[in-house]
């Protein structure tokens, strides 16, 4: 709201420091990647792998209160965010806060956006879900909410214990005071229907809505901040949630912005505000303790030295010591760090950036996946509970779950990324083990509308040094590895492919084509310690290839081009020749029976009869690439006539682009020709079809070395070009090589 103006290594929580090295993280002050999106006006932000490629992508809601703009999300290319949007929605809002999950248990994200006015102020609207279609969402909303609201922030959560995403939505609006009910939609098999299943009782101007279990009873509570009235919590009970707020603050603050998280580590979840003067109040960021008894002190237990128009919160544990710090933005104003020091934040910040930002979410993140980890929490059940917080947060991933040996399906659990809660369908009897992935060295991301989207990078140094001589080329690839830490005894590498060394140095040999981390571990007279390089290494082995040999009779002649591709394809350009003393004019393009349907932009660029040569291109209108496979992308039908041969083939490839995401490597790929032939040369076995195939081959070996009756067409088995009228063992090689090993085709003499 504003004002009307690699490989990774699996480690347990229990051995923290050894991703340490001595110094804390350091955040630079200057943004080290930013949007290039203009004519938008950033708002929500949230972060998740949107594509499933193993990097971390962002979603971003744009709008706010100031312009009609599309959503967009930045997909990660070998771990790092180009600086335009991967994705964009069709349709354009005043849109606020987003939240991500998997609504339709596919294992895909999905983006919700909550919509905070209609045409203007005075109209309110629907909010949207994009449902991810397996790379990247629809373009328009597949489910809007049935209600017209006003909504500023909207959060995923498991109110019922089912083990899927429910959805709550803040509504209201302060300044021409339309006030509203906050809303709860729940999920049933992917969708969340017509109707809400929740209303709040009292009307009101809330801007955000926060799920945790504050009172730890295994259920999460609905924590909500507003405009007009006490910051406020509705608790859950075994999945009713109560319609009246059993916790207020005890002053009515104008909220913004809040979270959830055990500041003080006790094991018990504190409520964290940011307030924002604008309308009233002091603009402070303020931390409401938990009493112990899963209740929330009614005054702040720790606020900030200063006010402000406070805008956006995120907690990690900046510092590595084992508690969550917390970043906080405001508007026009430089964003901040404050230090968690024996279970409170510093009153002052220890951190600003160098700019000023008008923050509307702040997330920390990992962007460059150099300080990842995974991590496994094994957890012992407890008294029918399906609600479970992992050690660390926020988490760059969820793996998998496993509950009592068994590994559970997307259907049976749910979870959160930043508070890192999991949620099951079912109760584990005896464990539960969560396996994820986590960030020592997270960046500060922020999304703010005066400007673009940022992140700020953490400075700290890589806990292994190491290095490669070579990291890029075809396969295969020798790559020497080298390990610069001095302090050193043992080596653990893990090259990305599936292999591994201990040798201080290895050299590597990469035998296809991929995008591959490298990590390694060392052990020193201090410890053990970690590094790693996501995506460090990039192997070329693809290739294009026509059919080898295609025969027959006058007519019409497909032509299958085969696509062999180790990284996705996005677009591909393709010159085609076909040169011969066969006679072929080009006819037309099929995909029928193809691998993929991701091209469905195919254009013939130029047909030159003249010169035998066309230029076609391949693309992907919706930006989903063809994923990495072989197999037939294009059937190119030609009329052939006459007598004779052609080798279709190609003169050069131009614009090849692949990448995980369409963009981070062009190249050339290796081409195979094809050969088309017709002619009466090995057509020996009687048939009338002009096929030269495995037939013909079996009456001439029939002929050969067993019956030695002569073929129907004696005159066609002189196939070797010789003109001894002899029919020998060369007639049969030379079928052989032209069938199955991309001879010159059958020539009589």
């Amino acid at each position: 709201m504003r004002s009307i103006l690699a490989r990774l290594i699996v480690i347990s929580a229990l051995i923290m420091p050894l991703a340490l090295r001595a110094d804390p993280p350091q955040v630079g002050g200057v943004p080290v990647w930013t949007s290039a999106e203009q004519g938008v006006t950033g708002t929500g932000m949230a972060w998740a792998d949107c594509n499933l490629d193993g990097q971390i992508d962002v979603f971003l809601a744009n709008g706010n209160d100031i312009t009609q703009s599309p959503n967009t999300i930045y997909l990660s290319e070998r771990y790092w965010l180009p600086p335009q949007a991967s994705w964009s929605s069709t349709n354009q809002e005043y849109s606020g806060q987003c939240a991500v999950g998997d609504i339709n248990d596919d294992g895909f994200p999905d983006f919700v956006v909550a919509n905070y006015l209609g045409n203007g102020f005075g109209d309110p609207n629907r909010s949207d879900l994009y449902l991810n279609t397996g790379y990247l969402p629809s373009r328009y909303p597949d489910w809007q909410t049935p209600d017209e609201i006003f909504s500023f922030s909207c959060a995923l959560g498991d109110v019922d214990g089912d083990g899927d995403l429910d959805l709550a939505f803040a509504t209201g609006e302060a300044y021409y005071a339309d006030y509203q009910q906050d809303l709860l939609y729940i999920n049933d098999g992917g969708s969340f229907g017509d109707s809400a299943a929740w209303r709040s009782d009292a009307l009101t101007a809330a801007y955000d809505v926060y799920w945790g279990d504050i009172d730890n009873d295994g259920y999460l509570d609905l924590a909500v901040t507003y405009e007009n009235s006490a910051t406020a919590v509705f608790f859950n009970d075994s999945g009713t949630l109560e319609t009246s707020p059993s916790w207020q603050a005890s002053t009515v603050e104008s909220g913004n912005t809040l979270m959830i998280g055990d500041i003080n580590g006790d094991g018990w979840l504190d409520l964290i505000t940011a307030y924002n003067n604008q309308l009233s109040g002091s603009g402070k960021f303020c931390v409401y303790f938990n009493d112990g008894a899963g209740m929330l002190e009614t005054a702040p237990g720790w606020q900030s030295s200063t006010g402000g128009f406070g805008s956006a919160l995120a907690l990690w544990d900046y510092d590595n010591d084992g508690d969550d710090d917390l970043a906080a933005g405001r508007w026009f104003d430089p964003l901040r760090i404050y230090e968690n020091q024996s279970g409170t934040l510093t009153p002052a910040p220890v951190w600003f950036s160098d700019v000023e930002i008008v923050a509307e979410n702040l997330a920390w993140v990992d962007i460059d996946g150099r300080g990842v980890v995974a991590v496994t929490d094994t957890i012992a059940a407890s008294d029918g509970r399906r609600l479970f917080y992992t050690s660390h947060h926020p988490l760059y991933a969820v793996d998998s779950v496993t509950v009592d040996g068994n590994p559970l399906d997307y259907p049976d659990y749910c979870y959160d990324l930043v508070s890192g809660w999991v949620s099951l369908g079912e109760a584990p009897s005896s464990e539960i083990l969560i396996h994820y992935r986590y960030s020592f060295y997270n960046d500060l991301a922020v999304n703010n509308w005066d400007t673009v989207a940022m992140v700020f990078g953490n400075e700290s140094q890589p806990s292994v040094d190491f290095a490669a001589d070579i990291t890029f080329g075809w396969a295969p690839l020798a790559v020497q590895f080298t390990c610069n830490e001095p302090d050193a005894t043992s080596w653990r590498w893990q090259f990305g492919d599936g292999d591994s060394s201990s040798l201080q140095n290895p050299l590597h040999t990469y035998t296809d084509g991929g995008l591959f981390n490298v990590s390694l571990d060392v052990e020193t007279s201090s410890g053990s310690l970690h590094g790693f390089e996501p995506g460090l290494i990039l192997t070329l082995s693809d290739s294009i290839s026509f059919a080898g040999k295609v025969t027959g009779p006058p007519g019409y002649v497909s032509i299958p081009i085969t696509l062999k591709n180790t990284h996705p394809v996005l677009e591909l350009f393709l010159p085609i020749s076909y040169a011969g003393d066969l006679t072929m004019q080009y006819s037309s393009w099929t995909t029928v029976g193809c691998r993929e349907d991701n091209f469905d932009d195919i254009d013939l660029i130029s047909n030159n009869a003249s010169e035998r040569k066309l230029l076609m291109r391949l693309r992907s209108s919706s930006g989903v690439p063809v994923p990495p496979g072989r197999g037939t992308v294009l059937n190119v039908q030609f009329y052939q006539y006459g007598l004779g041969s052609a080798v279709v083939d190609t003169t050069r490839v131009i614009g090849y682009s692949v990448s995980a995401d369409g963009s981070y490597v062009d190249y050339v790929p290796r081409i195979s020709p094809g050969h088309v032939y017709h002619g009466t040369c090995g057509n020996v076995d009687g048939s009338s079809d002009g096929f030269v195939d495995i037939s013909d081959l079996t009456v001439l070996i029939s002929y050969l070395y067993i019956s030695y009756d002569p073929p129907a067409y004696f005159d066609h088995a002189n196939i070797d070009g010789s003109t001894d009228g002899v029919v020998d063992i060369g007639d049969l090689t030379h079928l052989i090589a032209y069938l199955f090993i991309d001879g010159p085709p059958p020539v009589c003499p």
